[in-house]
């Protein structure tokens, strides 16, 4: 069986850490053996960090390029992820399931973390619904933070996976920084596959999953930044599945699945956020999808559409001052 934590430990030590300068990175030795590098927290970061991030975020399992968004008079540059192992690229890797210790101070955004350390230590529902249990002596993990991560963080990590801290490494954004949008806005096979998962669709049936996301206007504030990438998500995301199963098994589920289907479709990120005291172990569960499903049926090759896109929702959010 594959081990998506050597590619991605390879992705690091062979694309980023050589190249750190060059991706205007920041590369941290810690005192206790682990290494940290920054791509968005205080060091600028920029796409190439985000582009890395995303390949080793989700193991090395896919293929990560840019490319156009257009949507009425809406065209910004988008991340688009090809994978075909979608289910253990996500739900065992690039989830942001691993709860980190946080600040109890009003208004402050807590950090997640993700990344194929969580196939190792599979201690949060996501890596658990799905079978795929990761082996390696050397893991990645990904912060979602607003600061760079210390020693105590690594330790967790370690200690999670039951490794020797200076095998590990932390790949940090914030997510008001380019490589951080990025990051985010590449979740796209993610959050439809758990959803997928939550509406009865059988994981095993699917064969290959892709997503294109628009990339918002950068911006420093991180509440914005957040506001951003999570209204791309919802109001703007395509998926696309090939899956080998009946027709009805995809009828089913393709116009429950898409956000459209929420009870929460129609409001604000912003808003479902901020209810949710901005912790997203909080939130409301039913935003964890994306807007529009395409599913591909190998079997006798019809398409089934769900969801939609909107332009009005997107432009109110990613112009909004």
């Amino acid at each position: 069986m594959f081990s998506i934590n050597q590619q991605a430990v390879q992705i690091v030590k062979e694309k980023i850490l050589p190249f750190a300068e060059q991706l205007n990175c920041k590369v941290h030795h810690l005192k206790n053996g682990a290494t940290v590098v920054d791509m968005g927290v205080e060091a600028p970061g920029g796409w190439m960090a985000g582009k890395l991030l995303v390949e080793a975020t989700i193991g090395g399992m896919g293929h990560v390029d840019f490319g156009q968004f257009n949507l009425g008079d809406l065209h910004y540059p988008s991340i688009d992820v090809y994978i075909d192992h979608p289910v253990e690229a996500t739900l065992s890797s690039q989830f942001s399931g691993w709860k980190m210790p946080g600040k109890d101070i009003p208004g402050h955004i807590n950090p997640i973390g993700s990344g194929p350390a969580r196939a190792i230590a599979r201690n949060d529902i996501f890596s658990q619904s799905w079978h795929y249990q990761d082996i390696n002596h050397e893991t990645v993990f990904a912060a979602q933070t607003q600061e760079v991560p210390d020693e105590s963080v690594a330790e967790m990590v370690a200690k999670g996976c039951n490794l020797p801290v200076e095998n590990v490494y932390i790949l940090a954004t914030k997510t008001a920084s380019l490589a951080g949008a990025i990051q985010v806005c590449s979740r796209t096979v993610e959050p439809s596959v758990w959803r997928l998962c939550r509406k009865g669709f059988d994981l095993s049936k699917i064969i290959s999953g892709m997503g294109t996301c628009p990339i918002p206007p950068p911006v420093k504030d991180e509440l914005i930044g957040m506001d951003r990438v999570n209204t791309a998500l919802l109001y703007g995301v395509t998926v696309r599945y090939v899956v080998d199963c009946t027709d009805e098994e995809i009828e089913a589920v393709i116009n429950i699945v898409p956000f459209s289907a929420s009870k929460r479709y129609g409001e604000r990120f912003i808003d479902i956020f901020e209810e949710g005291k901005r912790d997203f172990y909080v939130v409301d569960k039913d935003i964890h999808t994306v807007a529009r499903f395409e599913m591909t049926n190998y079997a006798t090759g019809r398409t089934f559409v769900g969801g939609v896109l909107r332009e009005d929702m997107l432009r109110d959010c990613f112009y909004r001052e």
